[in-house]
């Protein structure tokens, strides 16, 4: 099979069957069908950060160099730049799992909830990191002759702003180091799986996750994509 034919997807839980949604509805389910004659490697992983591509398999070759795709579709981002209560360093992280007894941890975590609010410098990976992630990635892409295909993070509903109200802040500085690199790199393309003109709320099962419309809008929006470089 022609290299260019060989599809790697790469994806968080954004893709990936859940209750209230079918692996027929999922846009990986869809976009299979309509690429038969594609070898699609579909790898995805609930939580998956972009640490990711430059640690499996050693450096990152699990999610490209085995496999010498012609094309790689890259769908992630939430996990890492959601605005949390907690980060996973620091002296309050040694306090909370070194120092604070077990049988107060769960009372010290609901006095922390009560007062605290998510703030955007707070994320599981540090943005500067999270960059250097993708830019390694995007530079090993180009050495294989790989397109890379970005798809942007898809705005937050109302429910997941109530929750965390910097959300969209970061998702925005997140999608916006994407333009920059499809600006900077010829091999990358940036898809915006759903435009503004859609209700978030009318597409998501909670805070991030959507359902079967906004599954068909990802499917909608790569389909195009994939068929120009065919």
């Amino acid at each position: 099979m022609d290299r260019k034919n060989r599809i790697l997807i790469i994806t968080d839980s954004i893709s990936i069957p859940r209750p209230g949604i079918r692996y027929e509805d999922t846009w990986i389910y869809n976009f299979k069908k309509r690429f038969p004659r594609c070898d699609i490697i579909d790898r995805p992983m609930r939580g998956g950060t972009t640490s990711r591509l430059v640690t499996e398999g050693g450096g990152g070759a699990d999610l490209l160099e085995f496999y010498m795709p012609g094309i790689v579709i890259l769908q992630m981002g939430y996990a890492e730049c959601a605005p949390r209560l907690f980060k996973k360093k620091g002296i309050e992280h040694y306090f909370m799992h070194s120092i604070l007894p077990a049988s107060l941890l769960g009372r010290y975590i609901s006095f922390i909830k009560k007062r605290r609010i998510r703030t955007p410098d707070r994320t599981d990976i540090d943005p500067a990191v999270t960059e250097s992630n993708i830019r390694n990635f995007i530079e090993r892409c180009a050495a294989c002759g790989t397109t890379l295909i970005c798809l942007k993070i898809h705005r937050a509903g109302s429910f997941y702003i109530s929750k965390s109200p910097f959300i969209q802040q970061n998702v925005d500085a997140f999608n916006g180091m994407l333009e920059r690199f499809s600006r900077e790199y010829s091999h990358v393309r940036l898809v915006e799986p759903i435009s503004d003109k859609y209700e978030m709320d009318s597409l998501c099962i909670d805070e991030l996750h959507v359902n079967a419309r906004g599954h068909r809008l990802y499917y909608n929006a790569l389909s195009d994509a994939v068929r120009r470089l065919l």
